[in-house]
């Protein structure tokens, strides 16, 4: 009688403990739950950009960007994301912007960005001044970061409509250089996370960086236009 007495405590200290370990189970699936339903924050779009016909020009007549082949990149991707996102119909190729300019370039003097898109036949232009591009601020260590100037011109109201202008600069503002002298511009910085311990002497690595610098940077500028959600800690992880 009394092993069997024994025999059934037994039993209800093995029923508890496998209660509580259930319980505590529980609580970890509860939290894991959460963590995973929680949703990523997300970021309103800066200007709802018109469906007309619209040309990206990444002006980089200072040659920033180098090679060539990336400043294309980042006009390129942010073309296609615009297009992707269906925010505009049509899309006109950067790369006929790029030859509007050179040929209505005069020495010194930059030709109005209205006229690149008229030569395009486009209705807007989004007007991409570059001002950095660089793989590495030490020169040894990689750590890519690009800045660059941003504006939206409304060719059909024959103004600058993003960022809104100044109330006193009506003259000039389709001029380039009026992004020096007047009318605002959205400025916009991009960095890359950095897990590599190669040096920037292995020219694969140099090229995958710019790469993914340029890419990153036309996805962004593309971003301005549309919601999105800020990507979790650590999964925008582009190079390894």
């Amino acid at each position: 009688m009394a092993s069997l007495h024994l025999a059934s405590n037994r039993i209800l200290l093995v029923l508890a403990i496998s209660a509580f370990g259930f319980l505590g189970t529980g609580c970890n699936i509860a939290s894991s739950v959460a963590y995973f339903v929680t949703p990523n924050p997300s970021v309103d779009a800066q200007y709802d950009i018109k469906d007309i016909p619209t040309v990206v020009f990444v002006d980089d007549r200072r040659n920033t960007v180098n090679p060539v082949r990336f400043r294309r990149l980042i006009a390129e991707t942010a073309s296609q994301d615009l297009l992707d996102q269906e925010l505009v119909t049509e899309v006109y190729s950067p790369r006929d912007a790029d030859l509007a300019a050179r040929q209505y370039d005069r020495g010194s003097t930059p030709a109005e960005i209205s006229r690149i898109a008229e030569a395009v036949k486009a209705r807007q232009i989004i007007y991409v001044e570059m001002l950095q591009f660089a793989l590495s601020r030490d020169g040894v260590s990689p750590d890519p970061f690009a800045a660059c100037n941003i504006r939206v011109l409304d060719l059909d109201l024959r103004r600058q409509v993003f960022p809104p202008k100044t109330q006193d600069s009506e003259i000039g503002e389709f001029n380039v250089e009026q992004t020096k002298s007047g009318n605002k511009s959205y400025l916009l910085q991009v960095t890359l996370p950095s897990q590599t311990s190669q040096g920037m002497t292995d020219a694969r690595v140099r090229q995958k960086l710019g790469e993914a610098l340029a890419a990153e940077t036309g996805n962004r500028i593309a971003k301005l236009f549309y919601e999105h959600e800020l990507p979790a800690v650590g999964a925008n992880l582009i190079y390894q």
